[in-house]
C-alpha cells in the first residue's frame, strides 16, 4: 500500500504531474458545478501518494467537495491497484539503471515530490511480478507455436513433437577467457524457427541486502547460486531442457550453440530418456567470433604480420566476412555431405581469395573464377551444357563472396 502525506491549503506548493484525461474529466465537473452554484472553487487540501495526488476542492457557497485524482490507477497481479505515474517513474528508473535517489534528484529540479524509498521498493517488486507474469505468458505462447509447427512438419521423437533451439548464456562481466568469477549469470533458450524465447534463467551468487547483514525475513533474497560461475550457463540450459516436455509439450532434440564444452555433455548425461538423442550444431556467429579472436591473437603475438599487404584490421574483417558468407551460402545446399565438403574447401581457401589468389576459388563466390568458365557465346544453342546464371548471385558479375569481402577491390 502506498504511504500518503496530507497537506493543508497553505502548504501546497511546487509542481505536480497531471494526467490530461483526468484533468479534462474534473475540469468539466468543476465548471458545471460552479455554473450552477455561482460560487468559486477553492483548493482545500492535498493527499499525496508519491507522484500522484488527490486534490480536494470545495465550493465557496455550499458544502460540495470534489476529490481530483491526478493519475489513474492500474491493476496488477497483486491485490492492490497502483498509481500509473508511480509505476511509470519506477519503471523508467529500472530500465535506465537508476534508483530512488536518482528519481528524487531529477524530480526535485521540477519541485515535484516523490514517493518514499519503501514505496519505491514496493513498486519495484510489483513491476517485477508483472514482468515475470507477462514473460511466462509470452514463453508459453511461444511454446504452443513451436509445438504446432513441429506437428505440422511431422517432426517427432518417440511421439513427442521435436524442435530445434538456440541456446546461449552471459555474465555480469566479461571474463576475457581468464577470470570466471562473475556474481550473476543468465541463460536463454530460443526457438530456432520462430526466434521466440522459450526459457530464461538467472543465477546470482551475491545479495546486497545479505551483505549488509539484513535478516532473511526482512528482504527478498535473490541469491540462488553458490557453485562456480562458469557452471551457471550449464545449469540454466539443463533446467530448460528438463522442463521442456512438462512446460511446452516438446523435446529439444537439436541444440544450436557456441563451443562451450560443458553444456552438451551435461545434457546428454542428465536429461532422462532422450538426452542421448540431442544433436549439437555449432552456431555460425560464435564460430566467426572465435575466428576473429584467433586472428587478433595471431597479430598480437606476431606484430610483423600487420601492415600493408598483411593482416591489417580491414583484412581481418574481410577474412571473417568470407567465412560467414561461405557458411551462409553452403547452408542452402540440399545434400549435407556435399555442403560440408564444399564448406571446408571454401574456408581453407578464404585467405587465398582475400589476398588475391583465385586459383582454387569456386565460381559460386568469386567473380575471377567465374570469368574462367567458358563463355556462353562460345557454346552453341543446341548444346545441352549451356551455362546459366548462377542462382546464388542472380547472374550478376559481382560474386557473393566478393560482395561480402570486397576482395575484388583489394588495395595493396
Amino acid at each position: 500500500m502506498m504511504l500518503s502525506d496530507t497537506n493543508a491549503p497553505g502548504t501546497i506548493d511546487g509542481s505536480r504531474i497531471m494526467n490530461l484525461n483526468k484533468l479534462k474529466e474534473y475540469t468539466d465537473e468543476l465548471t458545471l458545478h460552479a455554473s450552477r452554484c455561482k460560487g468559486s472553487i477553492i483548493l482545500k487540501g492535498e493527499t499525496r501518494f508519491g507522484l500522484a495526488s488527490i486534490l480536494t476542492w470545495q465550493c465557496s457557497k455550499c458544502p460540495h467537495k470534489i476529490a481530483l485524482e491526478t493519475s489513474p490507477k492500474v491493476k496488477g497481479p497483486s491485490k492492490y491497484s497502483r498509481w500509473e505515474c508511480n509505476l511509470a517513474a519506477v519503471w523508467g528508473q529500472m530500465t535506465t539503471g537508476g534508483g530512488h535517489s536518482h528519481l528524487e534528484e531529477s524530480m526535485g529540479v521540477f519541485g515535484i515530490p516523490v514517493m518514499t524509498k519503501a514505496a519505491f521498493i514496493s513498486t519495484e517488486r510489483a513491476i517485477g511480478e508483472w514482468w515475470k507474469e507477462k514473460l511466462m505468458e509470452s514463453m508459453l505462447e511461444a511454446g504452443r507455436e513451436k509445438k504446432r509447427l513441429a506437428e505440422e512438419s511431422g517432426s517427432f521423437h518417440e511421439g513427442v513433437p521435436a524442435i530445434a533451439v538456440i541456446v546461449d548464456g552471459g555474465w555480469s562481466k566479461r571474463s576475457h577467457k581468464h577470470s570466471y568469477n562473475a556474481n550473476s549469470g543468465v541463460g536463454i533458450i530460443v526457438g530456432k524457427a520462430t526466434g521466440k524465447l522459450l526459457h530464461l534463467g538467472v543465477r546470482n551468487k551475491f545479495c546486497s541486502a545479505c551483505a549488509q547483514g539484513i535478516p532473511q525475513d526482512r528482504h527478498h533474497c535473490y541469491k540462488n547460486w553458490s557453485a562456480l560461475s562458469s557452471e551457471m550457463e550449464t545449469d540454466i540450459i539443463l533446467e530448460g531442457f528438463l522442463q521442456a516436455e512438462r512446460v511446452h509439450g516438446v523435446r529439444y532434440t537439436t541444440m544450436i550453440g557456441d563451443g562451450d564444452s560443458s553444456v552438451y555433455p551435461s545434457l546428454i548425461q542428465n536429461v532422462p530418456g532422450w538426452g542421448h538423442c540431442i544433436q549439437k550444431l555449432e552456431c555460425a556467429n560464435h564460430s566467426c567470433k572465435y575466428y576473429r579472436g584467433a586472428l587478433e591473437k595471431l597479430v598480437l603475438e606476431n606484430p610483423a604480420y600487420k601492415g600493408t599487404g598483411g593482416l591489417t584490421e580491414k583484412m581481418r574483417r574481410r577474412l571473417v566476412s568470407s567465412a560467414r558468407c561461405a557458411i551462409k551460402m553452403r547452408s542452402k545446399e540440399v545434400d549435407r555431405k556435399v555442403a560440408v565438403r564444399q564448406l571446408k574447401k571454401d574456408l581453407l581457401n578464404g585467405p587465398n581469395h582475400c589476398f588475391g589468389n583465385h586459383e582454387h576459388c569456386s565460381p559460386d563466390f568469386c567473380s575471377t573464377a567465374k570469368d574462367r568458365l567458358p563463355s556462353t557465346s562460345a557454346i552453341t544453342s543446341a548444346s545441352t551444357h549451356s551455362i546459366e546464371p548462377n542462382p546464388i548471385d542472380g547472374g550478376s558479375r559481382e560474386s557473393s563472396w566478393d560482395e561480402c569481402t570486397g576482395a575484388g577491390k583489394l588495395e595493396r
